[in-house]
C-alpha cells in the first residue's frame, strides 16, 4: 500500500522534472511513511514517484519495480491478493522475479498479456507502468475504484497522483470548476470523472489510461455488471410449486456465496504485518470477523467507533457483543462533538474533493486509533451494495413500475404539486404534515421522464435540495453555469445507460455501485484510512465475489434485506448478529449542529470572507441558515454539504504563500 505520483511530457521535449515529482511525493507522505522511490525515463520523457507503506515483503519490494531487463519500470499502490498463485505461474513460464512481493507480478503479466493483464488480478491497485521500448505510460486503477488516481493535463504535461492535492505542488493554487458545483450540491459527492478542481479528473474505475506518442486514450477493461449473460438460473415460481425445491435452489446460491466470501477473506489475510478489522454492529463486518477468526487461527483485533451520546445508530453495544462471541481482542474509540469537529477539518483536507459523508469523519478518527496496533484492517463495506441493503434497491424498481402503470396519465397533476416544495424544510419540523416532504418528491417523480426521475430519486432530490431552493439560493453565475453545462443531467444519463438491465432490481443494484460506491463510499474509505497510514482492505469487492453477486437473480436476492448474505452466514454467526435489522451508520449530527457545534458552523458559513459567499444569494443563504438554526426549518443535510464545501474551499482555494 502506497501513494504514487508522476509526470509525463506529451510533447517529447524532455520537460519531466524529478524535483517536481519529489515535491508531489512529499504531499502524500502520510500514504507511505516507510520510504520513497523515483524513476526518471531516458530523456526525461517521464518521472515516476511513490511513497511506500510496507505490508508484503517488507524488507524487499522497494520501488520502482522493474522487469528482468529493466525495460519496464513501475510504481504501484495497493495489494494483489492472488500474488502467490501468480508468482508460481510466472516462474513456471520462465520469468525471473526479483522480489517476494505482489506488485512485481503486474510487470511480468504485462510482458505476457499486454493490456489484457487485468483479468488476472484480484486486488485493489493504482499503478503507473513505463514501457521504455514503446515510450508508453500506462496508468490504471482497479476494477471497482478502491485506489483512486487523479489526472491533470496542462501545458503539454500530464501529471498524476493518488491524491489531487499533490497535483498543485508546482503552483500551490487551484481553481473551482463552477459548472459541476451543482452536481456536488445535489448528491453530496461527485458522480462521473470530473472533480471540483478545474482541470483535474479521476481515472474511472475499471479503466487504464494509455499515454503514447503524445496522445492519451482510455482503455476500459471492466464494468459492473459485465457478467449477467452467464447468470445463475433462478427457481421458476410458476412451474415449481414444491417449496423444498425452491429452497434447495436458493440454498445452492447461499452456499456459493459463503464459499466466495471465505475465499476472498482468506486471500485478504495475506500480510507480513499485523492486521485487524473495522467492526460495526451490522451483519457485513460480523461475517468478515467470523471468517477471519476461522482462517486466522488466532484472536482478531477488532475496532469500533461510537459516540458519547445515545443515538439509534450507536454501534458500540452490538459490536462488543459480536466481538465477545468470537473472542476478538476488541478496541473502541468514543467521540464527542468537539473531537468530531477536529476530525471533520482533517477529513476535508484528506478527501481532496468535498464529500459530505458524516460517517467518514468517524472512520478517520477510528483509523487514527487503530493504527497504534496494526497497519492493515479489513472492512465489511459492500454487503448493502451487492446484496440489496439500501432503500433505493426497492425504490427504483417501484418507481419504474409506477411510471409504466400510470405515470403519463397523472404526470401533469403530480408536477403541479412541485409548487409546494419550497415549504418542505419548514414542514419537516411539524407533526403529521412533516411526513409530506418525505413522500411527495417520490410521487412527483412518477410523472417525470425516466432518467430525470431516477436521478432525482438516487440523489434524494426534494429531501435535501429542491429546484425552488436552487432558484432562490444559487447566485446568477452558479445558476448560469449549471443551466449551461447540465453536468449532472448529462453524466447521470450515461450512468443509467451503462447500468440499465431488463430486470429493474439489477438496474438499481448497478446504479448504486456505479454512483454512490465509486464516488463516495470507496473513495472516502481510501482517503481517511491512508490519512492515518493505515491500509483498509475490502474483501466483499473481490472480482470473483462481484461476478457472483451480479449473477444472483433478483428473485432470490430481493426476498428480504440482504438475504443472500444473511443465509450464507447462517452457520457462521449467532442469531443476534445475523438477524439484526438493517440500520444506517451515522453521527448524532442534528443534535450537534443544533447544539455544541452550532456557533462554529454559523461562523464558518456567515463570515464576510467565507469561500461560498460568491456562489449563493446572500439574503437567501442567510434566510436558510437562520431558518435552520432557529428551529423553523430542517436543512441539516444541506447545511452539512455547504459546510463541507466551505471548509474545502478554505483548505484548497485560498492558498497562502
Amino acid at each position: 500500500m502506497c501513494g504514487i505520483c508522476g509526470i509525463v511530457d506529451l510533447t517529447s521535449a524532455g520537460r519531466a522534472e524529478e524535483s517536481l515529482v519529489r515535491a508531489m511525493s512529499a504531499r502524500i507522505r502520510h500514504r507511505g511513511p516507510d520510504g520513497d522511490g523515483f524513476y526518471t525515463a531516458p530523456g526525461r520523457a517521464a518521472v515516476l514517484g511513490m511513497r511506500r507503506l510496507s505490508i508484503i515483503d517488507v524488507d524487499g519490494s522497494d520501488q520502482p519495480l522493474y522487469n528482468e531487463d529493466q525495460s519496464l519500470a513501475m510504481v504501484f499502490n495497493g495489494e494483489i491478493y492472488n500474488y502467490k498463485e501468480l508468482q508460481a505461474d510466472l516462474r513456471r513460464r520462465g520469468h525471473t522475479l526479483r522480489t517476494e512481493g505482489d506488485g512485481e507480478t503486474i510487470l511480468h503479466l504485462y510482458e505476457d498479456y499486454g493490456l489484457d493483464l487485468f483479468r488476472h488480478l484480484r486486488g485493489m491497485y493504482g499503478f503507473a507502468l513505463w514501457d521504455a521500448q514503446r515510450g508508453r505510460l500506462i496508468l490504471a486503477v482497479d476494477h471497482i475504484g478502491m485506489k483512486p488516481l487523479y489526472l491533470r493535463q496542462q501545458d503539454g504535461l500530464l501529471s498524476f497522483c493518488s491524491e489531487a492535492k499533490a497535483l498543485f505542488a508546482d503552483s500551490g493554487s487551484a481553481a473551482l470548476r463552477l459548472d459541476v458545483l451543482d452536481t456536488y450540491l445535489s448528491f453530496g459527492y461527485m458522480v462521473g470523472a470530473e472533480t471540483l478542481f478545474e482541470g483535474v479528473d479521476r481515472l474511472p474505475a475499471g479503466h487504464a489510461l494509455v499515454v503514447e506518442g503524445g496522445t492519451t486514450r482510455l482503455h476500459p477493461y471492466w464494468s459492473f455488471p459485465d457478467y449477467l449473460p452467464n447468470r445463475i438460473e433462478p427457481p421458476n415460481r410458476q412451474e415449481r410449486q414444491d417449496k423444498s425445491e425452491i429452497v434447495g435452489d436458493a440454498a445452492t446460491i447461499y452456499g456459493q456465496a459463503q464459499a466466495h466470501l471465505a475465499e476472498s477473506v482468506r486471500l485478504h489475510l495475506r500480510s507480513d504485518v499485523p492486521l485487524g478489522l473495522f467492526l460495526s454492529g451490522g451483519v457485513d463486518s460480523a461475517v468478515v470477523l467470523a471468517l477471519m477468526s476461522r482462517e486466522a487461527g488466532e484472536r482478531v483485533q477488532s475496532y469500533t467507533v461510537g459516540f458519547d451520546v445515545d443515538t439509534p445508530d450507536n454501534e458500540l453495544l452490538q459490536a462488543r457483543r459480536i466481538a465477545a462471541h468470537f473472542g476478538a481482542q476488541h478496541h473502541e474509540r468514543v467521540i464527542d462533538a468537539s473531537t468530531w469537529w477536529d476530525g471533520l477539518l482533517k477529513t476535508v483536507y484528506h478527501h481532496d474533493e468535498p464529500i459530505a459523508n458524516q460517517s467518514a469523519v468517524s472512520l478517520l478518527l477510528l483509523a487514527e486509533h487503530t493504527v497504534r496496533d496494526v497497519k492493515v484492517v479489513l472492512t465489511g463495506l459492500g454487503g448493502d451494495e451487492l446484496f440489496g441493503g439500501y432503500p433505493n434497491h426497492h425504490a427504483i424498481p417501484r418507481l419504474l413500475a409506477q411510471q409504466a402503470a400510470w405515470g403519463q396519465a397523472i404526470g401533469a397533476p403530480l408536477r403541479a404539486l412541485a409548487g409546494i416544495e419550497r415549504h418542505y424544510p419548514r414542514l419537516k419540523r411539524y407533526r403529521i404534515v412533516g411526513a409530506l416532504p418525505t413522500y411527495l418528491p417520490g410521487l412527483i417523480q412518477v410523472g417525470m421522464p425516466r432518467d430525470e426521475a431516477i436521478r432525482r430519486r438516487m440523489s434524494f432530490d426534494g429531501l435535501v435540495l429542491t429546484d425552488s431552493l436552487r432558484r432562490e439560493l444559487y447566485s446568477r453565475d452558479l445558476m448560469s453555469a449549471w443551466q449551461s453545462a447540465r453536468h449532472k443531467e448529462h453524466i447521470y444519463a450515461g450512468i443509467i445507460a451503462q447500468s440499465w438491465r431488463d430486470d429493474p432490481y439489477d438496474t438499481a443494484q448497478a446504479l448504486v455501485i456505479n454512483t454512490w460506491l465509486t464516488g463516495n463510499a470507496l473513495l472516502h474509505t481510501d482517503k481517511v484510512t491512508m490519512a492515518a497510514s493505515l491500509e483498509a482492505r475490502v474483501p466483499l469487492f473481490d472480482p470473483a465475489l462481484l461476478r457472483f453477486a451480479a449473477q444472483v437473480p433478483s428473485a432470490v436476492r430481493m426476498q428480504s434485506n440482504k438475504i443472500v448474505l444473511r443465509e450464507a452466514a447462517r452457520d457462521l454467526l449467532p442469531d443476534f448478529a445475523r438477524e439484526r435489522a438493517k440500520r444506517p451508520f451515522g453521527t448524532p449530527i442534528l443534535s450537534w449542529f443544533d447544539g455544541p457545534l452550532k456557533d462554529r458552523i454559523r461562523s464558518a458559513l456567515t463570515a464576510p470572507d467565507a469561500f461560498i459567499r460568491p456562489y449563493f444569494e446572500p439574503a437567501a443563504l442567510t434566510a436558510l441558515l437562520e431558518g435552520h438554526f432557529s428551529g423553523q426549518a430542517n436543512h441539516v443535510e444541506l447545511v452539512f454539504r455547504l459546510l463541507t464545501l466551505e471548509l474545502w474551499g478554505q483548505q484548497f482555494m485560498k492558498v497562502t504563500e
